[in-house]
């Protein structure tokens, strides 16, 4: 019934933490969100040989050679900063001592969410590399209902995000049990 609440009334309320546009609010905060990024791995696999000759008083001279090459690995997702993140009507914005990240709405192409994790990927037309955010587990699912809100106040299509609250609050209903009297 909250989530029905928000979709039909919630409008965002204002903040100075962060700079806002003309008629945009905030809509969800989360303190303590990390910035991730790809990070390469992988390792040197080789040999050397070589001999050392001893000159004078423990002064060594080498002569040698390596020979071999570095093997790619897969890139790993780590934190490179935290700081908040802010979900507004127009944007979702990191803040953090090291970065700040910008997903536009105007410029979202797509997103990912991964509820394990609690993280979402922001593709946008003018990166190569997604955005990606991590708020926790425990935030997730109140994080993306958010963010469709946020969408949905952007894109003007709060009224289809109301039918589909209302049409999964029916189907749960559905599925309740019938309690029948003795």
């Amino acid at each position: 019934m909250e989530l029905l609440r928000l979709a039909e009334g919630f409008q965002g309320v204002p903040t100075q933490e962060i700079a806002l546009a003309i008629g945009e609010t905030l809509f969800y905060k989360v303190a303590g969100a990390a910035l991730l990024d790809a990070r390469n791995t992988g390792r040197w696999e080789g040999a050397s040989t070589g001999v050392s000759v001893p000159l004078y008083r423990g002064v060594r001279y080498r002569v040698g050679a390596t020979r071999g090459h570095y093997v790619q690995a897969e890139p790993v997702l780590g934190a490179i900063d935290r700081g908040a993140l802010y979900l507004t009507n127009h944007r979702v914005l990191f803040t953090g001592p090291k970065q700040t990240r910008e997903v536009a709405f105007a410029k979202l192409v797509g997103f990912q969410h991964d509820q394990q994790t609690g993280s979402t990927a922001f593709s946008l037309l003018n990166r190569q590399k997604p955005v990606t955010v991590n708020y926790g587990s425990a935030a997730s699912p109140q994080f993306r209902f958010r963010l469709d809100l946020a969408l949905a106040h952007y894109r003007g299509t709060r009224e289809v995000l109301v039918r589909q609250v209302l049409q999964r609050l029916a189907a749960l209903d559905a599925t309740r049990p019938v309690a029948t009297s003795p």
